[in-house]
């Protein structure tokens, strides 16, 4: 195995280290966190992003899962944010066979919240050679790790810190046997480190590392939802008293959207702009108590994502593939909505990379979000036919699956001029009445649905009545909604820093909450019409390893 301390570094033979044969070893044991599934601690109503996010959830058992890693040491002068060209005392590999090599299991509590969870932590011995002593000045407690798990040996591939930070890899997870989402990629969460003993073999030091995933996930919650017996998802839209259900809506398909295909740095990138200023490498983003943050996570093509390129469609395809929000209606044909047997526990989507832009440019071409294609069931006010001489209704029942031709309320300002003549004098006189239909919110009881296109249209534009609307038809009861993933709680200010985007070791939870009206008849993902969604940020439980213990 490859020595902790690399050949090049020198040190004056004054530390007192064990022999072991003709050589020099360092003692090292290794502790890993082993983290149990999601036990469903309450979930946040607005998202906030930041480091805290919206509270912390456990990963899954493929996500947590340590099959190798490489450790990467700085000195005690250094840290993550010191000079590119600082060099790395040294690094060391350790195998899928040496993670698996377990010596022995012990059980600690892990101070989460306000909650305590009972943890196994698996730790084996090993010695590592060195080449020299070390100087009895130098305190090992006081040096800074940097671990990247899960992408083989790079001892070879970095020695300087720089490269290391500039680096990507190639992917941020891989796809097992069975297609399931594997071998994630984790490094630093930050620069801190934990140190404890005096270094002896009675009292060892202690070197603690926390690492995060550099993917992030996409949950859905079907709070809210019902199941048909055929398994089939559905939600009742109902009156605001909540007593009658005025429509159903079905979800046939559910695709991720704009999922990024290009994998972010290694080392997560902080700065006070999406341009870099004053950039700290595992930096913050220090939302305020509202919610809204104050610096911004930067992946490498954020600065691409310009008001310029919304319509590159190479970019547009490099960053996102067959995923991008232009290419909609073929991933809805092969993405269906996920498989339920109940309604009372999130699912996972998808896996996706970091994906930050500037706050002015949250735009459909960028934003990371879901889209539905859904069925529509009228339920009330459906009707067979209109006669504009009476205003009479025909009502009629609707078949889920039929042609629908909906008639909705103008969202506007309506100016009439009558113009009257004077008998005596035949001056005329114009009078002009403005009847204002600009509904901030326009309820379901407002919208009528017609089996036939004429008697849609009659309907609509019967004046005599006071009718006035725009028809729109939906074939087969088809309609599409877009929910674009919200990172922090930017209520007050539209399109704030870090409003909108993905970042590392979070989860985006959407729950859907269809109050009124069917969606748009084609997908138009710049108008979301009526879907309402509430999405919380939860970051994922840290994985807290690995503990290097040097003697």
């Amino acid at each position: 195995m490859a020595p902790l301390f690399g050949a090049c570094v020198s040190y004056d033979p004054d530390y007192v280290s064990e022999k072991e044969g003709e050589g020099l070893v360092l003692h090292v044991s290794l502790s890993v966190n082993v983290l149990g599934e999601d036990s469903g601690p309450t979930r946040a109503v607005v998202p906030n992003g930041g480091e805290e996010g919206d509270g912390w959830q456990y990963g899954l058992q493929n996500e947590n899962r340590l099959h190798n890693f490489t450790v990467f040491v700085l000195d005690h002068n250094n840290t993550i944010n010191s000079p590119g060209s600082t060099l790395f005392l040294g690094s060391r590999y350790f195998s899928d066979e040496d993670v698996a090599r377990v010596d022995s299991i012990r059980q600690y509590y892990l101070q989460l919240k306000d909650y305590d969870v009972l943890k196994d932590v698996l730790t084996y011995d090993f010695t590592i050679p060195i080449v020299s002593y070390l100087p009895r000045e130098t305190r090992p407690e006081s040096f800074r790790f940097i671990v990247i798990a899960n992408k083989g040996d790079l001892t070879e591939t970095f020695t300087t810190l720089g490269a290391l930070r500039d680096a990507m890899p190639d992917a941020t997870w891989a796809v097992g046997g069975g297609g399931e989402a594997e071998r994630f990629v984790m490094t630093n969460e930050n620069d801190q480190y934990y140190g404890s003993g005096v270094g002896t073999e009675e009292n060892p030091i202690r070197m603690h590392v926390t690492i995060e995933r550099m993917a992030a996930r996409i949950d859905y919650n079907p709070t809210g939802a019902q199941l048909t017996d055929g398994g089939q998802l559905y939600y009742d839209i109902k009156t605001s008293d909540n007593t009658t259900t005025l429509a159903k809506l079905y979800i046939d398909k559910m695709a991720i959207v704009n999922a990024c295909q290009k994998p972010s740095h290694y080392i997560k990138r902080v700065a006070s702009d999406i341009n870099g200023t004053n950039l700290v490498y595992l930096g913050d983003e220090t939302p305020t108590p509202r919610g809204i943050a104050t610096n911004v996570v930067i992946d490498p093509y954020s600065t691409q994502k310009t008001a310029a390129n919304t319509t590159n469609t190479t970019l547009l395809t490099d960053l996102y593939g067959n995923t991008r929000i232009g290419n909609v209606e073929q991933l809805l044909q092969s993405t269906p909505a996920p498989a339920l047997t109940a309604v009372n526990q999130s699912v996972i989507l998808g896996y996706v990379n970091e994906n930050t832009y500037a706050p002015e440019m949250a735009h459909s071409a960028y934003s990371t979000g879901v889209a539905f294609q859904c069925r529509f069931e009228p339920l009330h006010n459906f009707h067979t036919a209109y006669n504009k001489n009476t205003g009479e209704l025909t009502d009629g029942t609707y078949t889920l699956g039929q042609d629908f031709w909906m008639v909705e309320p103008y969202q506007d300002t309506e100016t009439e001029a009558e113009t009257t003549v004077d008998e005596e004098t035949g001056e005329e006189t114009t009078t002009t009445t403005t009847t204002d239909r600009s509904f901030t919110d326009i309820s379901e009881a407002d919208r009528h649905y017609f089996s036939t296109e004429a008697a849609a249209i009659a309907y609509a534009t019967d004046t005599q009545h006071k009718h006035y609307g725009h028809v729109v038809k939906y074939t087969g009861g088809v309609c599409y909604y877009f929910a674009y993933l919200r990172h922090s709680n930017n209520e007050a200010v539209i399109h704030n820093t870090m409003e909108f985007g993905i970042v590392r070791n979070n989860i985006y939870t959407f729950r859907l909450m269809p109050s009124t009206g069917p969606g748009t008849p084609t997908p138009d993902y710049r108008h979301p019409e009526e879907l309402k969604a509430r999405i919380y940020v939860r970051k994922w439980l840290l994985v807290e390893h690995p503990v290097i213990v040097m003697s």
